[in-house]
C-alpha cells in the first residue's frame, strides 16, 4: 500500500504533468527539430559522435567489462560471442613464418620470406579439398607473376584437378585500365584457357626464325589484351539493383596537396587483372575493397560496385554465389538475395557488419604451417603405402595410408568454408573495427560472409524511427526537469545523456541488430533539458514561488505544490465551498496548566510536543492547518487543496491523531506527567473559505454555521464521553468506509433544525467485536429512549455497560433515562437534545 507522502508525491507528479503537458510537447518538438537540422548539416561533425556511440554501445555489451553487463551476458546471452560453425580461417601468421624459416624443406619449397612461392597455395588447397572443405576463399590478390612462374603453374594445376570451389580476391588501382564491357555476365567458372598469340608460320624446309622485336611486342600486347578480356569475364557478375537503387562506383582516390590535404579532385580506380593462369582456373573473383569510414574503421559494406562498364560483387557475395550455384544476385531496398539465401540489409543497399566479437573468439583459427605440414606428412605416408613400407604399428596422429580424405586432422575443415588470409604483422593487413582497434583485415570478409549465411547484419533503423525516438527522449527529458524540479537533475541529466546514452542504444543494437541513432536523440534530450530548465527559471517558477510564499504558512510545502499544480488557487476574496472542518483540543488542559504553572517553559515545550504529534497526522492526509489556539487545532480538509474525499481524509486524520496521542500518553506517563487525551469535532458542509484579515496580515480560514457546528461537536465530546464526534453530512459521506454509531439528535442553540450526530470509532473492519456489541445495544436503547420506553432502554444500556463499563454514551443515556423516569418529559418532547455553546 502506498503511504501518504508517496501518494502525494505521485499525485504531485501527475498534476505537474497534466498542467504542463502542452508546453512539454512544444519544447520537445522544438528540440527534436533542432537536433534533426543539426544532424542533417553535420554541425560540429556530429556524425563522429554517432560513430563513437555506435562503437561504445557494441563494445559495452559484446565485450563487457562491468559486472552488471557481464551478468546480463551470462544470464540472458545479451551480446554473447558465438563461434562460427560454418567458417574456419587458415591463417598466414607469425608462427607459420617462423617455422618455415627454420625448416629446410619448407624453406627450399616455398622460400624463406614473403611472398612465398605459390606452390604453398597449391599444397594448401589440395589438402583442404581432399579433407572435404565446402569452399576455399582467399582474402588475397594474385596479380603479379612469381620469379620463375613455376609456382603459379603448380597452383593453377592444383586448381584444375580439384572439385572444391576456390574464390580469389581482386583489388583496384589508379594504374589499372578500365575493363571492357561484358554483355552477358554470368557465374559460370572457371573460364578455361585464354587464346594465345598466333605462332609465326615457318616455310617447309626452312629453319624457324627468331621473332622480331615488333613481333614480340605484338605477342605481348595480345597476351595483355587477353588477360584484360579474361579478367573482365572472370570478374563481372550479374547483379540486379532494384527499387531505384544505383550501383555504387569503386571508391576514388582523392588528390592531395603538398600538405596532405584533399584538393577536391579525385582519380578513378579500376580492377587489377589477376595472373592469367589464375583467371583461367579459379571458380570466382570478388572485389576486395577498402570501405573504411572517415575515422578508418570498418563498420559497413556494400555488396557490389561498378567501374562504369561492368558490375563486380564483393568477395563474400561471390563466395556465397559459388556455394549456392546462383545465377544472379539481387539487391533491393532492405534485402539481398543470393540463390536461396536472403539477408536483410539497409534500404540504401548497404549493411552494417555484425562482427559479433573479436576475430579469434568468433572464428576457429588454424595456422597455415599446420595444414601444409599435414599435407606433406600425408603425402609421405601415401608414398610409403605405395612402396609397401607402412608400419604395422600405428603412428600417433597418423594419416592412414596417406589418405587425406580420411585424415582425422582434416575433420575441422570438412563441410566448412575455409577463409585463407594473412594475420601476421608482416602482411601489413591490419584494420580497425568497432570492437578492435587493430585486427587482421580478413575479419571483414569472415564476418560479412557469416552475416550473409545467417541473415545477421546490423540494420540501420529508418530515419523517422530515430527521429521519433529522439522526440520521446526529448519529451522524457522535459518532463523530468519540469516535474522533478531539482538542480541535480537540471545539471546531471544532460551530462548523463552525453556520456551514457550509448548504453541504451547499445542494448537495442546488440539485442535486436537494429541501429537506432544515438547522437540525434542524445542531442535532442540535452537541448530539451536546457529549454525546460530555462522555461522553469524564467517563466513558470516565478508564479509558483509567489503562490508558495502566500500559502506556505497554511499547510505543508508538498500540499502547496499540489494546490499550485491544480491551478485551483483560492480566491483571495473568499468563496463558498463544501469542505470538512476539524476542531480539537486537549481534554483537561487546565490540569496541565495547574501542575506546570510554576514552569511555563516546560508547559510550552509540552504543548509544542503535543501539537507536533497532532499536526503530521492531519497534514499527511491533506489538511490545511487553519490555526492553533492554545491547545486547540483548527484544520480544513478540501480547501485550499481540493479533494473529493475530504470527509474521509478528515476521518483518517482524526483516527490517526488519536493513535498518535495514545503513544504520546505512554511517554508522558513514564515522565510522571498527567494523561493526555484529545477531543475532536468533525463537520462537513458549505462554508465561506478565503483569506481574512488586514492588509498587513491575512489568515486563510473558513466561517459559517457548519464551521461553528464542528467547534460545538468538539466541545460536546465532554457531555457524551466520546473522543471524536462528527456531523450528519460527514457521516453520510464516509459511512461505507468507517465504523460509527449514532449518538443523538441535537439542536444547536439559536437554530430550529435538529441534526444527527455520530461517534467515529474506527475504519471499517477495524472495530473490536466487543465494541460492536456495545454499539448495537446502544442503538437499540436509543430507539427505546426516543419511544419513551425508558426502562427498556436502561436494560439495553446496562447490558452494554457490562461489556464496556467506560462507555461514555451509554452512561449519559442511562442517566437521561433515570431522569425522565423520575420527571416525565413534556407531551411535545421529540427526543432532541439542545447543544449549548
Amino acid at each position: 500500500m502506498v503511504r501518504g507522502p508517496m501518494r502525494r508525491a505521485l499525485e504531485l507528479i501527475r498534476l505537474r504533468f497534466t498542467r504542463s503537458w502542452l508546453i512539454m510537447v512544444l519544447l520537445s518538438v522544438v528540440s527534436t527539430l533542432f537536433a534533426a537540422v543539426w544532424w542533417e548539416f553535420d554541425v560540429l561533425e556530429i556524425s563522429d559522435d554517432e560513430r563513437g556511440a555506435y562503437d561504445d554501445g557494441l563494445k559495452a555489451f559484446t565485450l563487457p567489462k562491468r559486472a552488471a553487463l557481464i551478468w546480463l551476458q551470462d544470464t540472458f546471452g545479451l551480446g554473447k560471442v558465438r563461434r562460427s560453425e560454418d567458417i574456419v580461417i587458415v591463417a598466414l601468421d607469425d608462427e607459420t613464418m617462423t617455422r618455415i624459416s627454420k625448416n629446410g624443406f619448407m624453406r627450399q619449397r616455398y622460400g624463406a620470406n614473403l611472398p612465398y612461392d605459390r606452390t604453398i597455395w597449391g599444397d594448401l588447397t589440395t589438402y583442404l579439398s581432399k579433407a572435404g572443405a565446402k569452399a576455399v576463399v582467399f582474402d588475397m590478390v594474385m596479380n603479379e607473376q612469381s620469379s620463375d612462374g613455376t609456382g603459379d603453374l603448380a597452383f593453377a594445376g592444383a586448381l584444375e584437378e580439384l572439385p572444391t570451389p576456390l574464390i580469389l580476391g581482386f583489388n583496384t588501382s589508379l594504374t589499372a585500365k578500365a575493363l571492357p564491357k561484358v554483355d552477358e555476365p554470368n557465374f559460370v567458372r572457371p573460364l578455361g584457357k585464354m587464346p594465345q598469340p598466333p605462332e609465326k608460320v615457318t616455310p617447309e624446309g626452312e629453319f624457324p626464325e627468331d621473332p622480331t622485336p615488333e613481333e614480340l611486342a605484338a605477342a605481348e600486347k595480345f597476351r595483355e589484351d587477353m588477360r584484360i578480356t579474361w579478367a573482365s569475364k572472370a570478374y563481372a557478375v550479374p547483379v540486379d539493383f532494384m527499387g531505384g537503387l544505383e550501383t555504387p562506383t569503386f571508391p576514388a582516390e582523392p588528390e592531395l596537396d603538398a600538405a596532405g590535404n584533399p584538393t577536391g579532385k579525385e582519380f578513378a580506380q579500376y580492377p587489377m587483372p589477376s595472373l592469367p593462369v589464375v583467371l583461367e582456373t579459379a571458380d570466382g573473383f570478388g572485389a576486395v575493397v577498402g570501405e573504411e569510414d572517415e575515422d578508418g574503421k570498418l563498420r559497413r559494406t556494400a555488396f557490389a560496385y561498378t567501374d562504369g562498364n561492368n558490375t563486380y560483387a564483393t568477395l563474400p557475395v561471390v563466395a556465397l554465389a559459388a556455394l549456392e550455384k546462383a545465377e544472379k544476385v539481387t539487391i533491393e531496398p532492405g534485402k539481398i538475395t543470393v540463390g536461396s539465401k536472403v539477408a536483410r540489409i539497409n534500404r540504401d543497399g548497404t549493411a552494417e557488419i555484425n562482427y559479433g566479437g573479436k576475430l579469434y573468439d568468433r572464428f576457429r583459427m588454424v595456422p597455415l604451417i599446420d595444414v601444409v605440414e599435414r599435407f606433406h606428412f600425408c603425402e609421405a605416408r601415401a608414398r610409403a603405402a605405395e612402396e609397401g613400407k607402412v608400419d604395422e604399428k600405428p603412428v600417433e596422429f597418423d594419416c592412414p595410408k596417406g589418405d587425406i580424405v580420411n585424415d582425422p586432422q582434416g575433420a575441422p575443415f570438412k563441410g566448412k568454408i575455409v577463409l585463407v588470409g594473412g594475420v601476421a604483422v608482416g602482411t601489413g593487413d591490419t584494420k580497425a573495427t568497432p570492437l578492435e582497434q587493430a585486427t587482421p583485415g580478413l575479419v571483414k570478409q569472415a564476418a560479412t560472409l557469416e552475416n550473409l549465411l545467417h541473415d545477421d547484419f546490423i540494420i540501420a533503423a529508418p530515419f523517422w524511427v530515430s527521429l521519433l525516438f529522439s522526440f520521446f527522449i526529448a519529451l522524457f527529458s522535459v518532463a523530468l526537469v519540469m516535474v522533478v524540479r531539482n538542480t541535480f537533475v537540471d545539471i546531471g541529466w544532460p551530462v548523463l545523456l552525453y556520456v551514457g546514452f550509448f548504453m541504451i542504444t547499445g542494448s537495442v543494437l546488440v539485442s535486436t541488430k537494429l541501429h537506432v541513432l544515438s547522437a540525434l536523440p542524445g542531442l535532442a534530450g540535452t537541448v530539451a533539458s536546457v529549454l525546460a530548465t530555462t522555461w522553469e527559471r524564467l517563466f513558470a517558477a516565478r508564479e509558483r514561488e509567489r503562490m508558495k510564499e502566500l500559502f506556505q504558512n497554511y499547510m505543508e510545502a508538498d500540499l502547496v505544490d499540489v494546490m499550485v499544480e491544480q491551478k485551483q488557487l483560492p480566491r483571495l476574496d473568499g468563496e463558498n465551498k463544501v469542505v470538512t472542518a476539524f476542531f480539537s483540543d486537549i481534554k483537561g488542559f487546565s490540569t496541565f496548566s495547574e501542575k506546570l504553572k510554576d514552569d511555563p517553559k516546560k508547559l510550552m515545550r509540552l504543548l509544542n510536543r503535543y501539537l507536533s504529534t497532532v499536526t503530521p497526522q492531519l497534514t499527511q492526509h491533506g489538511a490545511c492547518i487553519d490555526k492553533y489556539i492554545g491547545d486547540a487545532v483548527v484544520a480544513l480538509f478540501g480547501a485550499p487543496v481540493e479533494y473529493r474525499d475530504h470527509a474521509l481524509r478528515a476521518c483518517k486524520g482524526a483516527l490517526g491523531v488519536q493513535k498518535a496521542i495514545a503513544g504520546l500518553r505512554e511517554e508522558l506517563r513514564k515522565e510522571g506527567l498527567p494523561d493526555v487525551y484529545t477531543r475532536v469535532g468533525l463537520n462537513t458542509g458549505e462554508m465561506l473559505v478565503g483569506n481574512i484579515g488586514s492588509e498587513q496580515l491575512l489568515d486563510f480560514t473558513a466561517i459559517g454555521d457548519e464551521m461553528n457546528l464542528a467547534a460545538r461537536l468538539e466541545g460536546a465530546n465532554k457531555n457524551y464521553g466520546t473522543l471524536i464526534m462528527m456531523g450528519e453530512k460527514t457521516y453520510d459521506a464516509v459511512k461505507e468506509h468507517v465504523e460509527a454509531r449514532e449518538l443523538d439528535r441535537v439542536r444547536v442553540a439559536g437554530k430550529n433544525e435538529a441534526v444527527t450526530v455520530y461517534e467515529l470509532l474506527a475504519m471499517r473492519g477495524e472495530l473490536h467485536h466487543d465494541k460492536m456489541k456495545v454499539v448495537d445495544l446502544y442503538g437499540q436503547a436509543l430507539l427505546a429512549y426516543r419511544a419513551r420506553r425508558f426502562n427498556d432502554a436502561k436494560t439495553k444500556l446496562l447490558a452494554a455497560m457490562q461489556i464496556d463499563q467506560g462507555d461514555g454514551p451509554s452512561q449519559r443515556l442511562f442517566s437521561m433515562c433515570v431522569t425522565f423516569e423520575m420527571h416525565a418529559p413534556p407531551p411535545n418532547w421529540d427526543g432532541v437534545s439542545t447543544l449549548e455553546k
